[in-house]
């Protein structure tokens, strides 16, 4: 005769262990899932951290804009032969792109560039500028305006240019 399920003896020892392995299995989603929050919290934070000191470096680039435009007056009237820093002559077989004001051009010497009257905050390095006088068109002058601004870190780089005209 069979037995009925009801009529088996009692066997305790034999599911202990599935609960172990249940609680292992779902600790080690559970560390899984955490890890990749964590994981994922941090990249977030570092791209805000980016995002900001690339927009620290093309508020200082803008801010030396704004100043070029702002001293248009007092500048444009000065030599544009190299013997006043930042103020040069327009060289049409000179390259104007990004490899050439990012890396070729000498940012660092002094008489390469002009600095605003205003500083920034927050900014690793103050924001530089450099204005070229290009080929009158008959009464009307234009001046490029290339002005490099850096982040709260020195590796977050703007690059902005701008031309104006003046007609006296």
């Amino acid at each position: 005769m069979r037995k009925r399920p009801r009529d088996l003896p009692h066997v305790p020892g034999r599911q202990r262990g599935i609960a172990l392995v249940m609680a292992l299995t779902f600790l080690t989603i559970l560390i899984l899932t955490g890890t990749s929050a964590a994981l994922n919290t941090s990249l977030q934070e570092h791209m805000a951290g980016n995002t900001r000191n690339r927009n620290l470096a093309f508020q200082a680039a803008e801010a030396a804009l704004k100043d070029a435009e702002i001293t248009l007056t007092t500048w444009r009237t000065s030599a544009f032969d190299g013997s006043v820093p930042g103020l040069r002559t327009y060289v049409a077989t000179q390259a104007n792109d990004s490899v050439y004001w990012g890396t070729t051009y000498d940012w660092t010497a002094a008489a390469n560039y002009r600095t605003p009257t205003q500083t920034v905050a927050g900014v690793a390095e103050q924001p530089k500028y450099v204005v070229e006088k290009m080929p009158n068109n008959g009464a009307t002058e234009y001046y490029r305006v290339t002005a490099r601004g850096v982040g709260g870190e020195i590796n977050a780089v703007v690059v902005l240019q701008a031309l104006y005209t003046y007609t006296p």
